[in-house]
């Protein structure tokens, strides 16, 4: 697969580094170190029935989904900061995560992750993207969804430059647009194996047609 693939393999790999999928958690005190004063590690909003509408936590927190609760090692995302958001049911819909190298937003199908949008740095480096990725069976459990390939993703990242990859079903990238790390613009269409069937200028910059 070519280059411009490989940076939107990279890409989704940096979204799922600072996403997130689910939440609940405790809502004890902590000392805080600046002021002296006790500080909530969380804080959960519920309806009238006790169910979770909104956690606010200052650690990752286990899942809600399907009216079960997942473990929090169970959760995508690195530690951080979670604001999560519930449906009527107690089941997460959504969150932001903030973490000390990125920070996402996501939306979610009812059991898995529908669309994140997100950011990473590292130094001088930095990343962004926001990516669509392909719906499962609603009425498979959480734990038993398999990982849904991404359809669309949009991208920068300080080295590589913008990309814009569309995938099929399979989360196969067949469309690309790209402007490179030396601001060289390119459309490819590829193949179910990754070949180049057409392109934009038609060959790249001292090669030969």
């Amino acid at each position: 697969m070519e280059q411009c693939d490989r940076r939107a393999a990279m890409g989704a790999a940096a979204a799922l580094l600072v996403g997130g999928a689910t939440v609940m958690a405790g809502s004890g005190t902590a000392q805080a170190e600046s002021s002296g004063e006790q500080a909530r590690k969380s804080f959960r909003v519920v309806d009238r029935r006790g169910r979770q509408r909104f956690l606010a936590s200052s650690s990752k927190p286990p899942v809600i989904s399907g009216g079960k609760t997942y473990p929090a090692d169970q959760r995508q995302g690195p530690e951080g900061t979670y604001l999560i958001f519930n449906d009527g049911d107690g089941n997460e819909k959504g969150g932001i995560v903030s973490s000390s190298v990125g920070a996402s937003i996501s939306l979610d199908y009812t059991n898995a992750q529908a669309i994140t949008l997100a950011t990473r740095w590292e130094g001088v480096h930095g990343a962004a993207m926001l990516e669509m990725k392909h719906m499962p069976d609603p009425a498979l459990p959480i734990d038993q969804v398999p990982a849904m390939p991404p359809r669309v993703q949009l991208g920068y990242s300080t080295p590589e430059g913008a990309f814009l990859v569309l995938s099929d079903s399979q989360g196969r990238p067949r469309i690309v647009l790209e402007i490179d790390g030396d601001d060289k613009p390119m459309i490819k269409v590829l193949d179910p194996e990754g070949k180049v069937v057409g392109r934009l200028p038609e060959t790249p910059d001292g090669q030969r047609p």
